[in-house]
């Protein structure tokens, strides 16, 4: 039990740690920001323009921003269409820090899978994100931390490509591979096709139709897909209402393989830095 306890306590402030040292160096390169802005204010655009061809690597606070997002769901399901919650509600948090082309952060939730743990899922990542034109890369490394529950710990690795066709739709494709995935003690490979249609009056259509696959059969492999409708009230909030499903018999979709159909309701609060700044610059 004290071992437990101990590795409970050194995992949490690990996590704390991290949390603590994300918003430490976000702030920080904030007031970075604030006094780099101070310093603009007094110099003329000529000379910023030449400082900045001087030396390339300079700090530009124009790539630098902060974005939180706070979402509420009525089921939390994974992008294999399992619940993450026991097909209960969930409150989830984002943070991501950005600086051009990179950024890093975080996500965290409550989980239920039948247990007693774990009850927090902890998901630190880092991603490059580039654009070159209509074709965008998101390749992104995450580690999935779950407090109480160190054997279900694993990481795993997102490369997506996507293509925006002027404004009818963007269409992409992703590959995630997963060592050591998360119930399965097997390498975990996902492949998944994405669009996304935006709609008049500021609702959008996506859908996505995956396939997970493992590399010893340890587990089901299985087919997988999503079709939903969100809508942007306004900057910082929006709406969406979903359908998941699996090929998976249902009578297996028990325990943490809850998996049958279902629909799940989202409410997302964003808000940003750069947001933030240029409202109070306004007034």
């Amino acid at each position: 039990m004290t071992l437990i306890v101990s590795h409970t306590v050194r995992r949490a402030a690990a996590i704390a740690a991290f949390s603590a040292c994300l918003v430490g160096t976000a702030f920080s390169a904030a007031s970075a920001q604030s006094q780099q802005d101070a310093k603009n204010q007094s110099t003329t655009e000529g000379a910023n323009q030449a400082g900045q061809a001087s030396d390339p690597l300079a700090y530009d606070p124009d790539k630098f921003d902060i974005k939180a997002t706070f979402t509420g769901v009525t089921d939390y399901v994974s992008q294999r269409g399992f619940s993450q919650t026991d097909q209960d509600p969930a409150l989830q948090g984002t943070l991501d820090v950005f600086y051009g082309d990179f950024h890093s952060g975080f996500f965290i939730s409550n989980v239920d899978f039948g247990a007693p743990e774990p009850d927090i899922e902890f998901d630190p990542y880092v991603a490059w994100r580039p654009t070159f034109g209509q074709f965008s890369v998101d390749v992104t490394a995450y580690s999935y931390l779950y407090l109480d529950a160190p054997q279900d710990d694993y990481p795993e690795v997102f490369a997506t490509g996507s293509y925006k066709i002027q404004d009818l739709a963007t269409v992409g494709a992703t590959f995630a591979l997963g060592p050591d995935y998360f119930g399965a003690d097997d390498t975990g490979y996902f492949y998944r096709a994405n669009l996304s249609v935006p709609l008049p009056h500021d609702f959008t259509f996506s859908g996505s139709f995956g396939y997970q696959a493992f590399a010893n059969n340890t587990s089901t492999e299985h087919l997988v897909w999503d079709a939903g409708v969100s809508y942007k009230f306004n900057d910082n909030v929006s709406f969406s209402l979903s359908y998941h499903d699996t090929d998976i018999d249902h009578s297996k979709c028990t325990g943490i393989f809850q998996c049958g159909p279902t629909v799940v309701g989202a409410i997302n609060v964003t808000t940003s830095l750069s947001e933030l700044r240029k409202k109070f610059k306004d007034q």
